[in-house]
């Protein structure tokens, strides 16, 4: 296996994994909102405010992993 292999798939796989942590905790944060809303309602900020910033950096993970990929795809081509 190529160097440019194994870095593909390691991209692939922190990719993978990071976009299924935030859909886990999305789904356990909708849960437990559901089942004890009044913790969450004594805080000043809506509940889905930690996803919007895991959300962001989550984005921004998978903007520059696709960038790599792109980058080694490129390279791949010459």
């Amino acid at each position: 296996m190529l160097m440019k292999e194994k870095i593909e798939k390691v991209v692939r796989v922190v990719l993978g994994l990071g976009l299924g942590v935030f859909i886990g905790r999305s789904l356990w944060l909708w849960r437990d909102v559901s089942a004890r809303p009044e913790l969450y309602e004594a805080n000043s900020a809506p509940w889905y405010t930690p996803l919007l910033i895991e959300g962001g950096v989550l984005a921004a993970l998978i903007l520059l992993g696709m960038l790599v990929l792109w980058l080694l795809g490129r390279r791949k081509d010459k």
